[in-house]
């Protein structure tokens, strides 16, 4: 489990980004070369799935796989398997777009913002 940082009590302040619900480390390199394993995205949750996604665009999301919790960051598109599902679809071709039923989806939050550090002072 990845606690996002106002959760440690953590806190990051970005100038001209709209108010944000929290912030997380990304892992993995599935959003690379755009997002890089230990960079930070910023994130607004949305509640409504099927009618507040601007497709398209960056989103923290949580998805039950075989019984188990998969979050990641990817862009949501819409799936040609219908309005019930959403496709992701990685940065990093390497990884294949994957079509997800809408019930799957436990949480999403839209990408606000990212920030990478480059050096540790």
């Amino acid at each position: 489990d990845n606690p996002s940082m106002a959760e440690t009590g953590q806190y990051l302040i970005f100038p001209k980004v709209p108010r944000c619900d929290g912030a997380i480390f990304v892992t993995g390199d599935s959003m690379s070369p755009l997002l890089k394993s230990g960079d930070i995205v910023a994130y607004k949750r949305i509640h409504d799935f099927s009618s507040e996604i601007f497709w398209g665009e960056m989103y923290l999301i949580s998805v039950e796989v075989a019984g188990e919790e998969y979050i990641s960051v990817k862009y949501i598109q819409k799936s040609e398997k219908g309005e019930e599902y959403i496709k992701l679809v990685s940065e990093n071709k390497q990884h294949q777009p994957k079509d997800v039923h809408l019930h799957k989806v436990r949480a999403m939050a839209l990408v606000k913002a990212s920030v990478r550090i480059n050096s540790m002072v």
